[in-house]
């Protein structure tokens, strides 16, 4: 039993790995609402673990981490629902946290490093920060491409609405947590 868990991560481990380097798309995902379950909660255990080095206040984490997911659920679901793909909702959805769990395990230790640096000495900030704009980059043209093949759009579109949808969580989130001064 075990052992056939096992085979079934390792397999989910490498379809999210294929997306995120645009080789595969949510449609070679399974739709089930249990593993939308389970990858919500990896996306929510990753979430917590960023969050936790901007804030040190465990309900304005709980809260980033609220909208974060009700942004995410709710775009794209209207976004799929208005192009007239609802049933794909499922394997999107999957797919975008995903890979965004995989983004983000790759950005923690950046992230991590940027924040152990001392801020008043930042000769070593460029390394870790230009990382992070890197994988920022990465994670929209992801979206792009998981938007691409959920709508069957051209990838230039996908790519617009990628875009599209991190401006809107900026400024979402910058005016409901606005940065400390």
């Amino acid at each position: 039993m075990l052992r056939s868990h096992g085979v079934f991560m390792n397999k989910l481990l490498r379809a999210f790995v294929q997306i995120a380097t645009l080789k595969l798309g949510p449609e070679d995902l399974p739709a089930s609402g249990f593993l939308l379950g389970l990858v919500t909660a990896a996306y929510l255990l990753t979430g917590a673990a960023s969050v936790a080095f901007y804030t040190s206040s465990a309900g304005e984490a709980a809260l980033q981490l609220a909208v974060d997911l009700c942004l995410t659920f709710g775009f794209f679901t209207l976004l799929l629902v208005l192009y007239r793909k609802a049933h794909r909702l499922l394997q999107t959805l999957t797919a975008l946290l995903g890979t965004g769990v995989l983004l983000s395990l790759i950005a923690l230790p950046l992230t991590a490093w940027l924040q152990a640096l001392d801020m008043s000495a930042a000769e070593g900030a460029p390394i870790p920060a230009v990382g992070i704009y890197l994988i920022v980059l990465w994670s929209i043209a992801v979206t792009g491409h998981i938007l691409h093949r959920a709508l069957e759009i051209p990838f230039v579109g996908g790519l617009v609405i990628g875009v599209a949808y991190f401006v809107l969580n900026l400024a979402t989130f910058a005016k409901l947590f606005p940065a400390e001064a």
